[in-house]
């Protein structure tokens, strides 16, 4: 099943989204407020335990047209 994922504030897009998808596909509002992770400057720890980044790019559409469609899997 796919999901439209619409950024916070875009609330012209999502209603465009939700009229032409909204019967057939979910289109729902990102949920993050903000970057969950702190920096070290701020982190109690002392030492980086991430070896690697594990986030990919962040999709073209995100950034030009304020939503991406994901594949969500149960």
């Amino acid at each position: 099943m796919y999901w439209i994922v619409v950024k916070r504030g875009e609330h012209q897009r999502y209603d465009l989204l939700h009229k032409a998808f909204g019967q057939t596909t979910p289109v729902v509002w990102d949920r993050r407020i903000r970057e969950r992770r702190r920096t070290s400057a701020v982190s109690p720890y002392t030492v980086e335990r991430r070896q690697i980044e594990r986030r990919g790019a962040v999709p073209a559409s995100w950034v030009a047209l304020g939503f991406v469609v994901v594949q969500r899997q149960w």
